[in-house]
């Protein structure tokens, strides 16, 4: 006679456990020690009284199974399964079978009837592998709801990849410092500990996870110190915990990988390779800048040679998700419950200097650091120096680090001749001292690069503070002696410098970078980069890439927009900048756009130099000079 059902299974009724619903069926137990030559006698004793002690741990009311008593296996519950240590195939079925505990098929599939008693058995038997669908509505019908379903789908995934060789290099993503990864260190004070806040959740963070499946590119777009890397950080982390993870190679990604590409500008992936990591089954994540973006998916023109074509393809297979400069009232709320046990969200939340991660991240604490330098206390004023040579150098092409050589030829440009007197003999390292100092423990001004024990191969300026630099100094021209020192002492980045110096009037300092390659190399990029500057320019000139809003733009004087539209790589919004500039004669602003490196600028520039301007154009220009500096 099958036992009675009971409202909850092994609560105690004068003194007997009750077994559970079996709803008239026998429960199966072949997968059981006991064996079925117990299924008799245990079901008799199923309501007797219990035998042995209670059993140890939390008891999971859904996880039942037959336990060995002094008279015999009496059905009772057991101490749930936990599917955070299941790692094997073998390990996988066990914790099923235990999680069953009880029950019968019949039950699990009346329970949830897309099962099917046969899907039971394989499942329970190891003899296929649950889809994560079928192990889903299994956990369903033992009772299990969405969030203790998550461990489970994770020791599936586990138990799967149990047979898979690591790729080169990776680790677990659980194992993962987020340091490492690029995460910016949060602020230190007093009463706090631990390099990080806990995580405020984003708006986005839904979405971003439910994009991280096999075979996606999910790309966070972002300014510096937005907390777009902490987002996906935190995200991976949770989903993906056993996942394998590489920094450093698309060629290592495999099913069950990540690939992790901070700051994707600086680890270009190609598109390609992209593609084939996809096919495997990884997972590929990244962040870039939204100018770093814009410039490379900007619509190609006709006729002109596509440099970004590479990177547009690649862009074109990622999901991206925006992150706002700020939190929004959502996220501020999720934020400030969470400032009662960390002072250093409640400072980033009152503070009015910036947003939250940006304050987090020490981002005005590096401007003012960088600006208001005591410039009568010599560490201090070459350590500016120094700080305004790297972001100077790195706003002119120079992407990676400088080097410690670069800087002292560099600093002394910015320095005035009483200053440069009253240095000491060890400047630099008091420079250095004072431009790598980390603020509130989260970040520098000028971050050493190692190139081994004991070596540093250069520095990095922070990221936030180039952004800052980067507008606030656009039109800055770069002292003779600082070119002087990037052809000496900047081995990296010579096309990029060398395009730069000529986009900035410069022609001699390209030529003297050019002159650094190889021949072959020189040979390589006359034909393919000297002919595609050409070709830009010119089909900038004609008017190709032309469209209604930069002429628009252009009719109203609104340089400011054709500026910014401009440097984000917008076709057709330099020749409109720099026409209607030569138009209105507007010498200064010229010379301006040319500092800055706007294509054309430096033409044009040389232009009104030696052929002298006629028309509205040429009065223009003299009105501008003045009486007493007459352009023609």
């Amino acid at each position: 006679m099958a036992p009675g059902p009971v409202s909850r299974p092994g609560r105690r009724h004068g003194g007997a456990r009750s077994a559970p619903d079996s709803g008239g069926d026998t429960p199966d137990l072949a997968s059981h020690p006991a064996g079925s030559r117990n299924r008799t006698k245990a079901r008799n004793r199923a309501g007797g009284p219990a035998s042995g002690p209670d059993p140890p741990g939390p008891v999971n009311p859904v996880a039942w199974a037959f336990r060995p008593g002094p008279a015999g296996p009496t059905v009772g519950p057991v101490p749930a399964p936990d599917p955070n240590h299941v790692c094997t195939p073998e390990e996988f079925v066990a914790a099923l079978n235990a999680l069953r505990g009880g029950r019968s098929y019949k039950a699990l599939v009346r329970a949830c009837p897309a099962l099917r008693p046969s899907t039971v058995g394989d499942l329970l038997t190891g003899k296929s592998t649950p889809t994560p669908e079928t192990l889903t509505a299994f956990l369903t019908a033992c009772g299990l709801d969405r969030a203790a379903q998550r461990p489970w789908l994770a020791a599936r995934d586990r138990a799967v990849a149990a047979h898979l060789t690591p790729p080169p290099g990776a680790i677990r993503v659980r194992a993962a410092v987020a340091g490492r990864l690029g995460v910016h260190p949060s602020i230190r004070t007093s009463a706090t500990v631990g390099a990080l806040t806990a995580y405020a959740a984003r708006d986005f963070d839904l979405d971003l996870r439910g994009l991280l499946r096999p075979g996606a590119f999910v790309l966070l777009r972002g300014g510096s110190s937005t907390g777009k890397t902490r987002a996906l950080f935190e995200a991976v982390r949770e989903a993906l915990p056993d996942w394998w993870l590489v920094t450093d190679s698309a060629g290592q990604a495999g099913p069950r990988t990540v690939l992790w590409l901070d700051e994707l500008q600086r680890c270009p992936v190609p598109a390609a390779a992209m593609r084939s990591v996809l096919a495997a089954g990884a997972i590929a994540v990244g962040t870039l800048w939204p100018d770093d973006y814009n410039c490379r998916v900007a619509p190609r023109n006709p006729g002109q040679s596509d440099v970004y074509a590479e990177q547009r393809d690649l862009l074109g297979l990622a999901h991206v998700i925006d992150v706002p400069e700020a939190f929004s009232a959502a996220e501020r709320g999720r934020a400030e419950e969470l400032a009662g046990g960390d002072p250093r969200l409640r400072i980033a939340l009152r503070s009015t200097d910036a947003g939250v991660t940006q304050v987090l991240a020490a981002g005005p604490e590096l401007i003012r650091r960088w600006a208001n330098a005591d410039t009568t206390d010599p560490r201090q004023c070459a350590g500016r120096a120094i700080i305004t040579a790297a972001l100077d150098a790195r706003r002119a092409g120079a992407g990676t680090p400088v080097t410690s050589e670069f800087l002292a030829a560099a600093a002394p440009a910015y320095l005035t001749p009483a200053q440069r007197a009253a240095a000491p003999p060890d400047w630099l390292d008091r420079a250095l001292d004072y431009a790598t100092t980390r603020l509130h423990g989260a970040a520098a001004c000028l971050t050493p690069v190692g190139a081994g024990m004991a070596v540093t191969a250069g520095y990095r300026t922070a990221d936030f503070l180039h952004q800052h630099a980067r507008r606030l100094r656009r039109t800055e021209p770069l002292p003779d002696t600082v070119w002087q020192a990037l052809v000496d002492h900047h081995p990296g980045d010579t096309l990029d410098l060398a395009d730069s110096a000529a986009r900035r009037g410069r022609p001699e300092t390209a030529q003297l970078l050019r002159g650094r390659l190889p021949a072959v190399e020189r040979l390589r990029h006359l034909i393919t980069g000297e002919c595609h500057r050409t070709l830009v320019s010119a089909v900038i000139r004609d008017g190709f890439g032309d469209d209604p809003l930069h002429a628009a733009l252009a009719a109203g004087g609104d340089w400011a927009e054709l500026r910014e539209r401009a440097d984000r790589g917008h076709p057709g919004a330099a020749r409109h900048l720099i026409d209607g500039l030569t138009l209105h004669g507007d010498r200064d602003a010229l010379r301006a756009e040319m500092h800055a490196g706007t294509p054309l600028a430096a033409e044009r520039t040389r232009s009104f130099l030696l052929v002298p301007p006629t028309g509205a154009a040429a009065d223009a220009v003299d009105q501008a000079a003045g009486p007493e500096h007459p352009a023609r």
